[in-house]
């Protein structure tokens, strides 16, 4: 570069190359799902399959460990679902977007004269991951870990559990999914999974891990 200004992060990293685009908080909001105990699971429509790369993150305000939400496409629809139980779910998009030019401040345009970047554009960045695919113990559907401050998932598959149930005196077989969850008190965040429905009681019990990791984020910036 000839001349002018070039940002870095805090290990001197140019927080823009020539021919990219960061990814930017494109939609935030909250989804009140509601407890009726139909024994349903809740849905709700986020965006269409239109090709476009985007990137979920859910926090939850429910420690039930039967209160899973998890992300599905349906009819070329990309759903989110959820177990009934009554909690608010906020919901974090980040994707490539063209950002609104402001009023004042520093605004960043590609070879196309799209604005891709300004100082108000609230970029994907402190991503962490936690688990270790190589230990059962410590991946998939085992990882449960306390962080401070707020933070949100991204929506994974991290295991099942295949059992039955026998409370109505007639043996049934019950399957339950586990996926990431998210539950911040206000103060932390819990990063663990949750099942799609309730695996109390259950005899029999054979669980396979996904041995996956967790991905989350820092929420305190969005």
């Amino acid at each position: 570069m000839g001349y002018g200004a070039l940002l870095t992060d805090a290990q001197g990293v140019p927080f823009y190359i020539d021919g990219t685009r960061p990814l930017t908080l494109i939609n935030k909001f909250v989804i009140n799902v509601p407890g009726d105990n139909s024994g349903t699971v809740y849905s709700q429509d986020l965006y269409n399959n239109d090709g476009a790369v985007r990137f979920v993150f859910l926090q939850s305000n429910s420690s039930n460990a039967f209160s899973a939400e998890w992300l599905q496409l349906d009819n070329n629809v990309w759903r989110f679902y959820s177990s009934r139980i009554s909690k608010t779910v906020t919901v974090f998009i980040f994707g490539y977007a063209n950002q609104p030019v402001p009023a004042w401040g520093v605004a960043i345009y590609d070879a196309a004269g799209s604005c891709i970047l300004t100082n108000e554009s609230k970029v994907l960045r402190d991503v962490r991951q936690v688990g270790d695919v190589t230990n059962d113990a410590a991946s998939g559907y085992q990882i449960d870990t306390t962080v401070g401050g707020s933070w949100a998932v991204a929506p994974a598959f991290t295991g099942i559990l295949n059992g039955v149930d026998n409370s109505t005196g007639q043996p049934r077989p019950i399957v339950a999914y586990f996926y990431s969850s998210a539950y911040f008190d206000g103060a932390n965040t819990r990063i663990t999974s949750h099942a799609d429905r309730s695996t109390a009681g259950l005899t029999s019990a054979t669980y396979s891990n996904a041995r996956n990791t967790i991905t989350y984020v820092n929420t305190s910036r969005y």
